[in-house]
């Protein structure tokens, strides 16, 4: 059965993207990667279920799980795409919301570990 995320009561509802705050190490996606997304980019016009902006959806990790390929490079935060994007080295597809060092340094450990689902 599938449920959209935005009716899973078990997700982070922050709305503010300054109060996620990702720890040195052990990433959860659920409670860290994908509310960010939720806020940032996974929102009507963007990276949601319906536009997916250069085929991309950021709605659940299915999405960004489908495009390991070129997005998130597993263990390389080099190669990932979406460090370039969040750290705004590609200057055309910038994030929209500013990320601080600590989600950005989060990021790139989420994808050093593994770019998993797991919870943690």
């Amino acid at each position: 059965m599938f449920l959209p995320a935005c009716e899973d009561s078990s997700t982070n509802t922050v709305n503010d993207i300054n109060k996620i705050v990702f720890p040195d190490s052990k990433i959860s996606y659920y409670k860290t990667i994908q509310p960010l997304f939720n806020i940032g980019c996974a929102v009507t016009g963007c990276h949601d279920v319906q536009t997916k902006a250069s085929s991309l959806d950021l709605s659940d990790y299915v999405g960004i799980k489908q495009r390991f390929y070129d997005v998130v490079i597993v263990r390389d935060t080099v190669a990932s795409r979406l460090i370039w994007y969040i750290d705004g080295r590609l200057v055309s597809a910038q994030w929209h919301r500013p990320l601080n060092v600590n989600q950005i340094r989060g990021f790139k450990h989420w994808i050093m570990e593994g770019a998993t689902d797991t919870i943690r």
